[in-house]
């Protein structure tokens, strides 16, 4: 177990997007075997470039290094904006749309060591070190330390398909209900027209740009409120496609799409990362459709596990044979501007969802209730 590290912090984007510091970081991500998708230079700038035009945010590139085990965590500084009190925060980067931030892990490091490297940078965080803050969030962590303030959080299962040795045996596995169905919605779909499966290859860059906006919209009609950062998903087409790290798939009828994934892979595994179908298909369960094939694919391109990443929604148990917990670690600044920051960002929140309660239950209940609650509102 190392008893020391040596940590350098690159903090300006002229350093972390010299091609120089990118090449370093490539062959950390090639020699390290648990390296995710996430981690990727490729990825990880894509976030960085998108949000650095959205958001005031630094970088916070942490080396670490001590007897011969090099660790690389990429953490931002994020000054919010007024509604956010103008809270600064120190985050990993692609915090706000990927599920891990574990941090590239170069050489032998077992458990000792990994606590050993955070305790060494929490005591950095604490001692301002890596600089003035108002709330640090490491989240999305899988091999966590062992100090107080650690917390696990969700689960991600995940479905080893090695254990199999073909895509017969895999869907054979599968309960008897399952495969039922499953086979059943394709007989359904295939009386409707022509069933195909499609995946844009590397050099499809854009018929999958002219795909996307579709995609997109009807991502945002099944889940309205969640945060897509404009241009985030293009420039991931653009950049990510072509290096063959998103995996980006259909399911047809007579060539016109009505199921959706978009993936990611890297090396052995496939992370399903964004899905979302036609709702008016609803009813032919084009989501377990679209995952066979998503298998069936992983075995005939020598994918060994499939990850569905963070939660543990109920139809996961059906397709998945172990899980990893995820866990967090929050801290918050001292100082008393620091404390005045948070919780006038805590007051500031409230509000918001105050906000958007009247929203949702206008929707539900039409302008009647959004009278009611405005009123309600203002009295408070």
């Amino acid at each position: 177990m190392p008893n020391s590290w040596k940590i350098n912090i690159y903090r300006t984007w002229d350093e972390v997007d010299d091609a120089r510091f990118i090449e370093r970081w490539r062959m950390w991500f090639d020699a390290a075997p648990d390296a995710h998708v996430f981690m990727h230079p490729v990825m990880v700038k894509t976030w960085t470039d998108v949000y650095r035009s959205l958001q005031e945010i630094s970088p916070l590139y942490c080396v670490a290094e001590s007897g011969g085990v090099t660790i690389f965590m990429p953490l931002v500084v994020w000054r919010r904006n007024w509604k956010n009190a103008g809270i600064r925060c120190i985050v990993p980067a692609g915090y706000s749309d990927y599920d891990y931030h574990d941090p590239i892990v170069v050489g032998q490091a077992d458990s000792q060591v990994m606590h050993s490297f955070w305790q060494t940078l929490m005591d950095r965080l604490h001692s301002g070190g890596l600089g003035a803050f108002d709330y640090a969030d490491f989240t999305g962590i899988r091999s966590p330390g062992n100090q107080q303030g650690w917390y696990r959080t969700e689960i991600c299962p995940f479905t080893d398909l090695g254990r199999f040795p073909d895509y017969a045996t895999a869907f054979a596995s599968l309960s008897k209900s399952l495969r039922k169905d499953v086979n059943k919605r394709r007989r359904q779909l295939e009386e409707l027209g022509k069933l195909t499966f499609k995946v844009y290859g590397r050099d499809e860059t854009a018929a999958a740009l002219e795909d996307l906006p579709t995609f997109l919209e009807e991502h945002r009609q099944k889940w309205p409120y969640a945060y897509k950062a404009p241009g985030f998903h293009e420039a991931l087409i653009r950049n990510a496609l072509p290096a063959g790290l998103v995996h980006y798939s259909q399911l047809r009828l007579d060539g016109r799409p009505f199921s959706w994934e978009l993936g990611l892979r890297s090396r052995t595994t496939a992370y399903s990362y964004m899905p979302v179908y036609l709702k008016s298909y609803s009813g032919f369960s084009p989501g377990k459709v679209h995952l066979v094939s998503l298998f069936e694919d992983c075995y005939q391109n020598g994918i060994t596990v499939f990850d569905f990443m963070r939660g543990a929604e109920g139809y996961k148990a059906d397709w998945t044979h172990s899980d990893a917990g995820l866990y967090r670690y929050e801290a918050e600044g001292c100082s008393l501007q620091s404390r005045l920051r948070l919780k006038a960002n805590s007051w500031l929140g409230d509000l918001k969802q105050k906000s958007l309660n009247c929203s949702v239950l206008a929707m539900m209940f039409g302008s009647c209730a959004q009278d009611v609650l405005n009123y309600g509102y203002i009295l408070t």
